[in-house]
């Protein structure tokens, strides 16, 4: 991919917690990219393992113009509000004009940077971009395809975290917007795709693989086991609670299909 002196500076957010095991992958992933004009922010949570003293060893060794920063307030028992606040905080430092998300277990292809402005500078009206996730198992990989994320009756579907870039004038504005903290089960990604989807309508899905999205047991998601776990239908919950709560503050017609009350049913039960 032929380079240029032109290039528009990035911003690449890892955000991080208790992931020693593969943060360096994350980073390696951010440094080998074709795309040369970046900067990487690495945020880590108050990890309990030795994530921090890898990353600082790192950084030192290999002379590393890296920014860390640390969660010296943390919510308990609130994965998915630490990480909003997380992202938050870091974009408050980013110079770039361009916000790459990317949790520190996932990785990326090393065109994914390129690719992305590229598409950003097609459709310049456009300011979400999604790519294509790889499920990374231990022992195989499997592309998954995600091609419309536009919230109507039917139950989102949309490419995790690390699968989402920004232009970062309008993501600083609509972090603003996506009440965090209320619904403490539900994470960044679902927020942002249901404002960029519904409210904005100016986001574009990349049709290229370009995002290594890890399967592991530690993963903030891995107690969220579809129809499974009560943990999975609280989320829902919250999910359609959010969603209405977006709709009805921009006076839209709420979401209240078989879904709905479906889900609704469910909790119930659960809470009986």
């Amino acid at each position: 991919m032929k380079k240029t002196n032109n290039e528009t500076l990035v911003s690449i957010i890892i955000t991080n917690f208790n992931k020693s095991k593969f943060l360096l992958e994350a980073v390696k992933s951010c440094l080998r990219q074709s795309y040369k004009k970046k900067e990487i922010i690495f945020f880590d949570d108050k990890s309990t393992d030795d994530s921090l003293k890898k990353i600082k060893h790192y950084k030192k060794k290999n002379k590393l113009d890296l920014k860390i920063l640390l969660n010296l307030k943390k919510e308990k028992n609130s994965g998915p509000i630490n990480q909003i606040i997380a992202i938050k905080k870091s974009i408050n430092l980013a110079k770039g004009k361009f916000i790459f998300l990317l949790d520190s277990d996932d990785f990326f292809h090393k065109d994914k940077i390129s690719g992305i402005i590229d598409c950003f500078k097609k459709h310049r009206k456009n300011k979400m971009i999604l790519d294509q996730p790889i499920y990374k198992y231990k022992s195989k990989e499997i592309k998954k395809n995600f091609y419309n994320i536009r919230y109507k009756n039917k139950w989102p579907k949309f490419p995790p975290t690390s699968c989402m870039c920004f232009e970062k004038k309008t993501l600083k504005e609509v972090l603003k917007k996506i009440e965090f903290k209320r619904f403490p089960n539900l994470g960044i990604d679902f927020r942002l795709a249901v404002y960029y989807s519904i409210i904005l309508n100016k986001f574009y899905i990349h049709k290229s693989h370009l995002t290594y999205y890890r399967q592991v047991e530690e993963s903030m998601d891995s107690k969220y086991v579809k129809y499974r776990s009560i943990e999975w239908w609280k989320r829902r919950e919250e999910a359609f609670e959010f969603l209405n709560f977006v709709l009805k503050k921009n006076k839209l017609p709420i979401n209240k299909g078989l879904d709905f009350f479906i889900t609704k049913l469910f909790n119930n039960i659960l809470n009986i």
